[in-house]
């Protein structure tokens, strides 16, 4: 398989989850077999939901890992209260181990129900740090995640911002039993709210590109053609345009002007555009 990737794909491709709903406006229907169907979108919504989670666990522990780096307490988490957090360093291999155990239906500060473990490999570069990131019967409100994640991130590009690149193969197992990947790779370059611990200012530009692929085992791609802007404040993309491609065809999801609001507009290859509400689901 290729390289496999994440929060990241649909993550990029939708950044945020969210449930489709479609109007009949200009007599398009994308509803038809060749088009994208509500269905679909909803599979690519639920790997999102669950990656998303995932990514804001990491940008959590994050905060910690630098606090341990000026000598705080290593078994602080500001993922969840009910996390335990572990440390082990390798003075060898020059690596720090971080394990997040959240035993059994620990829920978070957003509300996901969490169980199982994440186990966060750092190590410090000339420019930063990487991260490889594995599961350990870890689930996000009965949905099963197995493979693996890693991250390079550096303390400034060439911008002046922190910048992350994320890499992902991962399998999800809904709590239906149905199992659905998502692999790619995605950039988040921080752009705002790095003078503050409070994740509610941190605005990001995402790049990249997916592969996706739904329960029935339909393939989509998806490239990231203007670049998406996720403000924390704001449970939706504000603006930024991903190309979606299905069976040939390619499509666009335009996020918008940079208002705070629920809708894109998806436009087929012939041109014909409809606009879709967002809800966070």
């Amino acid at each position: 398989m290729t390289a496999r990737v994440l929060k990241f794909g649909v993550m990029m491709l939708l950044g945020t989850m969210f449930f489709i709903s479609c109007s009949d406006e200009d007599g398009v229907n994308l509803n038809e077999t060749n088009d994208l169907n509500a269905e679909e979108i909803q599979d690519m919504v639920v790997a999102d939901d669950i990656t998303s989670d995932i990514d804001d666990i990491l940008e959590d522990d994050d905060l910690d890992f630098g606090l341990l780096a000026r000598g705080g307490d290593e078994s602080r988490s500001s993922v969840a209260d009910c996390a335990t957090r572990s440390v082990v360093v390798d003075d060898v291999a020059e690596t720090l181990t971080i394990t997040l155990d959240f035993g059994e239906n620990c829920v978070g500060p957003r509300g996901r129900e969490l169980s199982g473990k994440i186990i966060i490999v750092y190590q410090k570069t000339d420019l930063g740090y990487t991260k490889e990131v594995s599961f350990d019967g870890f689930s996000v409100d009965g949905n099963t995640i197995e493979g693996s994640k890693s991250v390079v991130k550096v303390k400034e590009n060439s911008n002046g911002n922190k910048e992350a690149t994320h890499t992902a193969d991962i399998t999800i197992t809904l709590s239906t039993g149905e199992t659905i990947v998502l692999e790619g790779t995605r950039t988040r370059e921080k752009i705002e709210g790095d003078e503050t611990r409070d994740r509610g200012d941190d605005v990001y530009l995402i790049s990249g590109n997916w592969r996706f692929v739904n329960k029935l085992g339909n393939e989509f791609t998806g490239n990231i053609v203007e670049k998406l802007r996720r403000e924390y404040a704001c449970k939706y993309i504000v603006s930024g345009v991903t190309e979606i491609t299905k069976n040939s065809n390619a499509y666009t999801l335009d996020f918008g002007d940079g208002s705070c609001d629920n809708t894109a507009t998806v436009t087929n290859s012939a041109g014909e555009s409809r606009e879709i509400t967002l809800r966070r689901r």
